[in-house]
């Protein structure tokens, strides 16, 4: 009896070794597993994207919004609010949200969208220094800004000031910032509690454009505007304004003290970062070890609540063919997803979770 206790005894103890054996190797291999996988996917809201369908008769919205979907499942990307480029009237065929509304509202869940790239951002261009700005035209562009409320946009986008031309086919955009219809919108934008999507390439001093801009459209010399941009900025202390494509400055002058300085200024203005290709790598916020720059960090967490993700992704459909601006812009937004994700994976976990999603849905009214 007592060597059968004992034999009953001995392979107890076995099976309690083999079992801690098999729960050490589990582990290893769990672990092992999140080592090669790098640092935990964090999910993300990017508020600034655009799609490319092509113009009629060969239009394919439905697949370019198809292939948005395809990328935000695979890049962790919960929502994306889509926009038209800024247009200028010498583009044929501009286009804005009624190009892309449809596909977008069979999406809701995913999808929401901004308006006025093609229409409003047009209007502005075409009336130049706003001298010849009168009554009936202020009608005209309020009752377009209304109309894109009403289409259930969440505000404006994207509106150029300033815009530089990269590439042939890419047009060169340059108004005021003070210009009498975008003071107009800050007000429509601030009564309707809209947001305007503002691209501003800042220069803050009379400048001999650099060599890589030497290429028509773009003036030869690039002159001072940052005065114009905070008269706007001041004029409506309710309208709401994110200035696009922060840490990619192009002409170096989009610094973290300058972003500090506007920020602490106007409370009504927000950032949203686009963590890729910028002509100026000393203010872009990682290192090259993709670490995040110490002034970057302290930036962000001193305004955690004022910058959300704006990737400036181009996504086109599989059907469209071409070497245009926004094909070739579109071959760059696999990079530009990859480096927002290293980024995000770079700051501490809660500022994460509030740039990469929870300011966004509180800027934007989203649903989670």
């Amino acid at each position: 009896m007592k060597s059968r206790a004992a034999l009953r005894w001995f392979w107890f103890l076995v099976v309690i070794a083999l079992a801690g054996v098999h729960l050490a190797l589990v582990a290893a291999a769990v672990s092992q597993a999140q080592t090669s996988a790098g640092p935990p996917r964090i999910e993300w809201i990017d508020v600034h994207v655009h799609v490319i369908g092509g113009r009629a008769p060969r239009q394919d919205y439905d697949g370019a919004v198809n292939a948005a979907l395809a990328v935000m499942d695979e890049a962790g990307i919960t929502k994306m609010l889509i926009m038209p480029p800024p247009q200028v009237h010498t583009q044929p065929s501009p286009y804005d949200y009624e190009s892309f509304v449809k596909p977008l509202k069979r999406q809701a869940k995913r999808f929401a969208f901004l308006g006025g790239g093609g229409s409003l951002n047009v209007i502005l261009h075409a009336v130049g220094d706003g001298s010849q700005v009168t009554d009936r035209l202020r009608r005209r562009f309020e009752d377009q800004a209304m109309e894109i409320l009403r289409q259930g946009a969440r505000g404006f986008g994207e509106i150029a000031a300033h815009h530089l031309s990269h590439l042939s086919g890419h047009p060169y955009e340059s108004i005021a910032a003070d210009h009498p219809l975008l003071l107009l919108l800050a007000d429509i934008a601030a009564r309707n509690d809209a947001v305007i999507d503002f691209h501003f390439d800042l220069v803050a001093e009379d400048t001999k454009a650099p060599e890589w801009l030497a290429v028509p459209p773009n003036p030869a010399v690039l002159r001072a505007n940052l005065a114009s941009f905070e008269r706007l900025l001041g004029h409506s202390r309710k309208a709401r304004v994110v200035w696009a494509h922060a840490g990619s400055d192009m002409l170096g002058y989009w610094t973290t003290a300058l972003s500090r300085r506007f920020l602490e200024r106007h409370t009504s203005l927000y950032m949203s970062l686009r963590v890729g290709p910028g002509r100026a790598p000393q203010n872009h916020p990682l290192t090259k070890a993709n670490e995040i720059k110490r002034d970057w960090l302290s930036l962000l967490q001193d305004f955690p609540d004022r910058f959300v993700i704006g990737g400036d992704q181009f996504i086109a459909s599989p059907l469209i063919q071409g070497g245009g601006p926004g094909m070739i812009f579109a071959q760059r937004a696999a990079n530009i997803r990859e480096r927002t994700s290293t980024f995000l994976a770079a700051l501490p976990v809660d500022l994460a979770r509030k740039i990469g999603r929870e300011n966004a849905v509180r800027l934007y009214k989203l649903e989670n």
